[in-house]
């Protein structure tokens, strides 16, 4: 059974097609890579996975179950086996990072403050992080503030992991070591994953399959090692960075 799963997944928002019947699947334990250009849904994609928005066609199941169809409290008890990754990270100011790392466990476990303190450390000592914990997120680097957003997102232990361009606005060797994190983490825990990316150093490296989304719609998901070789001109086009052919440049 595929741990996600879409068919015909289609929202409209003020009039305008978003998403387009979105199809496809990830089995357990399989990472994919979401490219495109900016603007063409795959963040919205994401946010309709977890139940934010609403499609007006289609379905969308995440570890067997139709997520536009649970009760809240039913989507409650799903959203708890899935950690989302922020594009620009999502830390609470106000927090301090041990805190931010726990926010969703205080919420949904029974764990004192003592056990609460101790998850927090080891979470962010396994996404690098070390002597952080009181600290507040604008003492952060760029690239500890997305580490400090995967120990979040990881502090459950979660079967389902969703990263919106964690590797945004960093250098070529942090997006490296962000990379190597994510690809840990996925097989340590043996977590189903989908990566929003643009880098296709970061896709090469973490993908079993990856789509390319165009104007909405999911064109064609490959294959790593396909998307490195196919001729289909979408992907050659997006691939080689190309300002001429079927994907428009300004929309």
């Amino acid at each position: 059974m595929a741990a996600i799963r879409t068919e015909g997944l289609t929202l409209i928002l003020g009039g305008k097609t978003i998403l387009d019947s979105i199809t496809f699947s990830v089995a357990a334990g399989e990472t994919l890579v979401l490219m495109g250009k900016n603007g063409c849904g795959k963040t919205m994609l994401l946010k309709t996975l977890v139940g934010l928005f609403t499609p007006q066609q289609g379905f969308a199941e995440i570890l067997g179950q139709n997520v536009h169809r649970l009760s809240p409290i039913a989507l409650d008890q799903l959203r708890r086996k899935i950690g989302y990754v922020f594009q620009k990270s999502g830390l609470f100011d106000s927090l301090p990072v041990w805190e931010n790392v726990v926010f969703a466990l205080r919420r949904f476990s029974d764990m004192d403050h003592h056990a609460l303190r101790h998850r927090a450390t080891e979470c962010l000592n396994r996404t690098g992080l070390k002597d952080v914990e009181d600290k507040f997120p604008s003492e952060l680097s760029g690239g500890m503030q997305k580490r400090a957003g995967i120990a979040r997102a990881i502090a459950m232990s979660p079967e389902i992991l969703l990263f919106d361009d964690p590797t945004a606005g960093l250098d070529p060797v942090l997006t490296d070591a962000i990379a190597e994190l994510i690809k840990e983490i996925t097989r340590t825990l043996g977590s189903t994953a989908i990566v929003v990316a643009h880098d296709f150093n970061l896709a090469y490296k973490l993908a079993d399959k990856i789509g390319l989304m165009v104007a909405g719609r999911l064109h064609t998901v490959l294959t790593k090692d396909e998307f490195r070789t196919t001729d289909d001109p979408y992907v050659v086009q997006f691939r080689e960075s190309k300002l001429t052919g079927p994907i428009p440049v300004i929309e």
